[in-house]
């Protein structure tokens, strides 16, 4: 496990990467779904594709919260590098559970997720607000 969740991330970085270093361009042959036909910049790709690959972790934390509701990710409140030079990091996302697109939100949590000193990404704090 912890070597597929290595894999996945370090796939997520590489196509993040590949993107970044391809010219962005917009007009007629663009993609539809392309909100307001605006371009991503980079670090909203990076970002996403970030976010993305810590899905699985906030499905586990969820689920130790008996919380197996869809969830969303409100906010990246940070994301830190640990040591220079390395690539430890530490992030902290604000999550909400919801069902269905017209119910109201159902709980709140504040997850800290790190990868210091580890092969895959570990929960360092769960603050649930309701």
């Amino acid at each position: 496990m912890r070597l597929t969740l290595l894999a996945n991330l370090a796939n997520v970085v590489l196509a993040a990467s590949l993107f970044v270093s391809a010219p962005i361009h917009t007009g007629a042959s663009e993609p539809a779904h392309r909100l307001n036909n605006q371009p991503q910049s980079s670090c909203e790709v990076l970002r996403d594709a970030f976010v993305w690959s810590l899905f699985k972790p906030i499905g586990i934390v969820l689920r130790q919260y008996n919380d197996e509701r869809q969830f969303m990710v409100d906010d990246v409140v940070e994301v830190k590098r640990l040591k220079q030079g390395q690539y430890y990091w530490e992030t902290t996302l604000k999550v909400t559970t919801f069902e269905g697109p017209h119910n109201p939100p159902y709980h709140k949590y504040i997850i800290t997720f790190t990868n210091l000193f580890s092969n895959e990404v570990k929960v360092k704090k769960v603050l649930r607000t309701d």
